[in-house]
């Protein structure tokens, strides 16, 4: 009677587990704008950021309910971390020149990727960074940039922040680009 039990349980959980799967959604920024030829000579670093912003999650807050609540999507995945994300969309945008032959060197630290939802059917991306700018033939100077960019997703879901996130990617870049070449140090 025990061993008809636990087969008895053991086909119920099979059940349970052999539901239908939903699948993963995999989010990237698309393809790159065509951009000009980049008129400074620029090293892009690689893009850093805090572990938890590290991670392929799509991540999002509920302002309204939690606002210090981090959480995951279920089903959708970023293709790459977002710090990997970035520094492929700058070095698309800048190019890849190595630094022993660049005149200056861009690095980008992100402190915020998140979609931030202030009610259940409106939220928007959230980008915050600081990116540094500085000569590579040793006079120390330098230049830094603190940017906060927003932008309303189209739908309040994981697509909807990929799309959004894709708009601030090129935004980020040409703010960059545009920064980079009025420091003067890369031209």
């Amino acid at each position: 009677m025990k061993r008809f039990a636990i087969a008895l349980s053991m086909l119920a959980l099979g059940a349970c587990a052999g539901g239908e799967r939903v699948p993963v959604r995999i989010y990237d920024f698309g393809l790159a704008p065509a951009a000009a030829p980049a008129a400074v000579s620029v090293h892009v670093l690689a893009v850093t950021s805090p572990a938890w912003l590290d991670v392929q999650d799509m991540l999002y807050r509920l302002a309204y309910r939690d606002p210090l609540a981090l959480e995951p999507y279920a089903f959708s995945r970023w293709a790459g971390t977002p710090p990997a994300m970035l520094t492929l969309r700058l070095r698309q945008t800048f190019g890849t020149l190595p630094a022993r032959q660049a005149r200056c060197a861009l690095q980008v630290n992100l402190s915020e990727f998140s979609q931030v939802f202030s009610r259940a059917d409106a939220s928007r991306a959230t980008l915050h960074a600081s990116a540094v700018v500085y000569r590579l033939n040793g006079d120390r100077q330098r230049d830094q940039l603190e940017l906060r960019l927003e932008r309303d997703a189209p739908t309040p879901d994981a697509a909807g922040a990929a799309a959004a996130f894709s708009a601030l990617a090129d935004e980020l870049t040409v703010l960059l680009r545009d920064w980079v070449a009025g420091t003067g140090y890369c031209g």
